[in-house]
């Protein structure tokens, strides 16, 4: 394409491990690129291998090696810091007005008077629940945040429940805030005619019905690890007392993704209960398959700004629990059990509901159509009206 919208991105997060943020990264520029109209140039530390289409990538250096231990972790962050907010516009900034778009909820400080820029706000967990982040990440959001919420000519609220957070807790108008839903990665979109034979989402070669998912007992599927704000500690109770009511519940087992641990936990040294198992982080492919296979997946959250998995859950045909909290309820729309994630015997009650065949059929069919209804070429669409607003 020749002329159009131009818009310059931090993207060095996609030089590691693709979760949470990085996948919302990942889709959104392959939407905005599909579009063909706009220009993106995306920075990093690391070569990323996009290969999209008007897509350039940008690396005006690359992050050293730092040895292991306190000093080497002190100073990644402060390298970290001095790449985020000063080096990674000096070689891109054009003489004119540049558009930048914070895709991680940061905005560099190197920004300059005349430039416009957008920020997406993913959440404000760290200011409603303080007691489940680590102290240096709420002192960093402390010190960042606000700079964000000034210079920012236009956020992005990933649903409109963090909109109303930004709103209540960080004084921003209204009149600055955009909603975007996030979209639904396609290789979890399982087809809908259960009688169809199955593809690989990722491949598009057939799989064989029985090994779509993983074989043997039944299981439940969370993710994101043993988090504080996973609430997966409550989670792993939960399940251990509903198991232990015996009858069909003995059979079911509890399979955990994600490389998150809860410090406390791993101070504590204690065994996992039994029938829980830790999965380890897993890829796209992997992930797919394990929400395919699961008898529910269960995701009571104590906060999300949006709850991607929910939507990807769903969109494999696998019933779903999750909290009554914060966003949940406004992703779920209404396709999936609610608990209270602070309380045992609600989650526990999930547990039995969502494995009774009947209410799981029903949960798969309005989990399905619920599914449909988040598409990264929408966000793209609205998130490239921000552009031109921003450049008229």
């Amino acid at each position: 394409m020749s002329g159009g919208l131009e818009v310059t991105v931090n993207a060095r997060h996609l030089a590691g491990q693709r979760t949470g943020i990085e996948v919302y990264m990942e889709q959104l520029l392959a939407a905005l690129a599909g579009t063909g109209l706009v220009h993106i140039t995306a920075v990093s530390w690391a070569p990323l291998g996009l290969d999209l289409p008007n897509l350039r990538e940008v690396v005006p250096t690359l992050r050293p090696d730092f040895p292991p231990g306190a000093l080497g972790g002190l100073r990644a962050t402060l390298w970290k810091h001095w790449f985020d907010q000063w080096r990674c516009l000096r070689t891109v900034a054009p003489p004119g007005r540049l558009l930048y778009h914070g895709l991680d909820g940061f905005l560099p400080y190197s920004l300059r008077r005349h430039d416009r820029c957008v920020a997406t706000v993913h959440d404000l967990g760290w200011r409603v629940h303080p007691e489940l982040y680590p102290r240096k990440l709420r002192v960093m959001y402390g010190v960042l945040f606000p700079w964000v919420t000034k210079r920012a000519d236009r956020l992005v609220a990933v649903s409109r429940h963090t909109a109303d957070d930004l709103i209540r807790l960080a004084g921003v108008s209204a009149s600055r805030i955009e909603v975007v839903h996030h979209g639904l990665d396609p290789a979890f979109d399982l087809p809908v005619d259960a009688s169809a034979a199955p593809v690989d989402a990722v491949s598009g070669a057939p799989v064989d019905a029985a090994s779509a998912a993983p074989a043997g007992s039944p299981y439940l599927l969370a993710v994101g690890g043993i988090s504080p704000r996973k609430n997966t500690r409550r989670l792993m109770q939960a399940f251990t007392r509903w198991r232990a009511r015996g009858g069909h519940r003995a059979a079911y087992t509890l399979r955990i993704s994600g490389t998150s641990l809860d410090p406390d936990f791993q101070r504590d040294g204690a065994p996992l209960p039994d029938g829980v198992s830790l999965l380890g982080y897993v890829d796209k492919a992997e992930l797919r398959r394990q929400y395919a296979g699961a008898a529910a997946f269960v995701y009571p959250s104590i906060y999300e700004g949006f709850g991607l998995p929910i939507v990807e859950a769903m969109a494999c045909g696998t019933p779903v629990v999750t909290s009554r909290t914060a966003s949940a309820p406004e992703v779920a729309g209404g396709a999936a059990i609610l608990v209270d994630p602070f309380d045992l015997e609600s989650i526990e009650s999930g547990l039995e509901h969502v494995t009774r065949p009947d209410e799981a059929e029903r949960l798969r069919a309005l989990g399905r159509n619920r599914a449909r209804h988040f598409r990264w070429s929408a966000a793209a669409s609205q998130t490239l009206e921000i552009y031109r607003q921003l450049t008229r």
